[in-house]
């Protein structure tokens, strides 16, 4: 009698101990040992353990991120699916642009959706006919103002490329750009706010606001 009384008590021990091991949110059927079924918010911060190595062997990951402008509560945790992602994070192109007129680009839809991706500028190659120049006032010679920049307008980036006053010594086929262009996505990555500084017409000054980085 003793001894069955000692062997249904560690059991019981045992039972209990398997019983609290998973714990289920959502689900009665918990498989890992906290199983969330549905959407989960964690306000002020979150925090993991330092993540192993990663190899190119290693496949099938998910990426936890925490969105700081979900309502009502501004700490909705969410998954990045990378399995549909259709670029990588950060990305790298080479374009070529011939047959233009003078050297203007003027305004060249580049098709990236804004609310997608961020478009940079990284370099240029001007290839082919110098720029005319013209006197100032008849003294100073002047070249003009060349541009090169990506910006937003109808919901895709576009780029310009020219000198926005001055035309160069041939008007067709006569220059050539070769630029790189890098692409991230906003699922990884978001655009900083537009900081504008009056510096009174001097050439000191400082930045009139920190960019919220956070």
């Amino acid at each position: 009698m003793y001894k069955k009384f000692t062997f249904s008590f560690v059991l019981s021990i045992f039972c209990v101990v398997q019983l609290f091991a998973q714990v289920g949110v959502g689900t009665t059927n918990p498989e890992s040992d906290l199983h969330i079924v549905g959407s989960m918010a964690v306000q002020k911060q979150f925090e993991l353990g330092t993540l192993g190595t990663v190899t190119n062997t290693d496949e099938d990951f998910k990426l936890l991120t925490r969105r700081t402008d979900s309502t009502a509560l501004n700490g909705e945790i969410t998954k990045l699916n990378v399995d549909e992602l259709t670029v990588a994070p950060i990305n790298v192109l080479k374009y070529y642009f011939h047959n233009l007129s003078y050297d203007n680009i003027v305004d060249l839809n580049l098709s990236f959706e804004t609310s997608r991706y961020i478009v940079g500028l990284a370099d240029i190659r001007y290839i082919g006919a110098p720029v005319n120049k013209r006197l100032i006032d008849g003294g100073d010679d002047s070249i003009g103002t060349f541009v090169a920049r990506t910006f937003e307008s109808n919901g895709t980036w576009h780029l310009e490329i020219r000198n926005r006053f001055l035309d160069t010594t041939n008007r067709r086929n006569a220059v050539h750009y070769e630029c790189t262009f890098i692409i991230y996505d906003t699922s990884f990555y978001r655009k900083l706010p537009v900081i504008r500084t009056d510096l009174g017409g001097n050439r000191n000054g400082s930045a009139s606001a920190i960019p919220d980085l956070y």
